[in-house]
């Protein structure tokens, strides 16, 4: 077992803060499935680098990663049509 990592810049999606963001992201409805994720600022030394980035884990099980597939473009989506200030 084990897992991948991706660090990914959100700023074309939406202007919020990483971890508004990414809270953000964890609230599904069956429509719009969530994803979980981890603000990116956890991650740097300087918190404000971070900010525009979250960071998505994705474990080897091939079934989680063919969910991951038809989650996220689905929920990006979803976060462009309800763009804060959209």
């Amino acid at each position: 077992a084990g897992a991948y990592y991706i660090l990914a810049d959100f700023s074309d999606i939406s202007d919020e803060p990483d971890d508004v963001f990414a809270r953000r992201l964890t609230q599904g409805t069956p429509e719009v499935p969530g994803v979980a994720s981890v603000p990116g600022s956890s991650f740097f030394y300087d918190p404000e680098n971070g900010r525009r980035f979250v960071r998505f884990a994705f474990c080897k099980r091939l079934e989680t990663l063919e969910e991951a597939v038809r989650r996220l473009p689905v929920l990006v989506d979803h976060l462009r049509a309800t763009r804060p200030g959209a």
